[in-house]
């Protein structure tokens, strides 16, 4: 398998449709996704915890 047929997660995210309303987007929902997902790989089980994990001082 060739890395063209292998695309990186921000590439897979970026397809995900997004339900938001457009007037209260401030961050692309590929971003918050991955921010989600790398805060679920090391060891967030929870909203808060994913919040938490990205406070500033933490």
């Amino acid at each position: 398998m060739t890395e063209g047929e292998c695309p990186g997660l921000l590439s897979c995210l970026a397809r995900v449709s997004d339900p938001r309303d457009p007037l209260g987007r401030l961050h692309p929902l590929a971003g918050v996704l991955a921010i989600c997902a790398q805060a679920v790989l090391t060891g967030a089980t929870s909203l808060l915890a994913i919040s938490e994990l990205f406070q500033p001082g933490h």
